[in-house]
């Protein structure tokens, strides 16, 4: 036994003096992003909670791992968990803006980011995919109904129109020229979604405008201009109302992304941004034993469900 508990202290001690960037003072690379699940309220397995899994590779085609953060959590539990990961992306979907728990992870995630930096100069990167884009809003607003609007683009691809704020952005500062002007000229954006953030509500809302940079724009069926990438000024907080994952990961013959060379990149760059942001933070789990138990590897996929092309259901 005592033999056995010295192996155990040793591969902990090995295990750290690998894995923190504080010790070895340089970035980590081996980072772990939390991601939000959300409930199954309208399609199958009702009452449990889902995370599409194009959500899951789109990270790990950049390097990270995963961890899942299941709506059955209690607030405590997602808190402890934040501390030991590098990030969080909010993905996209459906919810309930005053009681879902999605909000609810959300939340703590920025609440954390914010005070992160402010208080420790630390560096707790979020992404906010569509619905996720819009939570970062909400949370600055307070009120849904203040910052969303019917914003309403059904299953089509757009360019982005960047602003004058986009070329010294922190994500878009190395955009390589060939795929900004792919993003500027070509339908390579992936976008599904009734409301957003318009900016005739943008410009109205000080606490927003103050907040979060206006990377680019786009216009929705009515002719309403409305923000689809943005990122906060002060804090690593980053957002898309397109959906970058689906170009490479979602190939359903119903959902009409964009497939072709520039479109692969595009979901490339972006990844690798977050990553790459995700590998600032020195968060690590106690050792490989606890971090293994939380990994999303133990689970399996659902494949061919009706919406995407495989799911994680917890």
């Amino acid at each position: 036994m005592d033999i056995f508990i010295a192996l155990m202290i040793c591969s902990i001690t090995v295990y750290h003096s690998l894995c923190d960037p504080i010790k070895r003072n340089v970035v980590n690379n081996r980072p772990i992003i939390a991601v939000l699940a959300q409930k199954m309220d309208n399609v199958s397995y009702s009452g449990q909670s889902y995370i599409a899994a194009s959500y899951v590779k789109y990270l790990e085609s950049a390097g990270a791992r995963v961890i899942p953060i299941p709506t059955n959590l209690t607030e405590q539990e997602v808190r402890k968990l934040f501390q030991n990961v590098n990030g969080v992306l909010f993905p996209g979907g459906d919810t309930d803006w005053n009681n879902s728990i999605y909000f609810r992870n959300a939340k703590i995630a920025l609440e954390l980011s914010i005070k992160e930096k402010m208080d420790k100069n630390n560096l707790f990167p979020i992404w906010g995919t569509c619905l996720g884009f819009q939570a970062l809003f909400v949370y600055i607003a307070k009120t849904p109904s203040i910052v969303l609007g019917n914003v309403t683009l059904d299953n089509v691809c757009r360019n982005l129109q960047f602003t004058d704020k986009a070329a010294d952005s922190r994500m878009f500062i190395n955009l390589p020229q060939q795929l900004e002007k792919a993003l500027s000229s070509t339908n390579i954006t992936y976008n599904h979604h009734e409301n957003g953030v318009t900016m005739t509500k943008y410009l109205k809302n000080e606490s927003i405008k103050n907040f979060f940079k206006v990377l680019s724009t786009n216009i929705d069926t009515k002719g309403e201009t409305y923000i689809s990438t943005t990122e906060a000024y002060d804090f690593p907080i980053y957002g898309t109302q397109w959906h970058p994952e689906k170009n490479n990961f979602e190939f359903k013959l119903d959902i009409h992304a964009a497939h072709n060379e520039m479109a692969v990149q595009a979901s490339l760059y972006t990844a690798s941004f977050f990553v790459n942001e995700a590998r600032k933070n020195a968060n690590r789990f106690p050792s490989a034993q606890v971090e293994d138990e939380y990994l999303i590897y133990k689970y399996q996929t659902i494949t061919k469900e009706k919406v995407w092309e495989q799911i994680y259901v917890f």
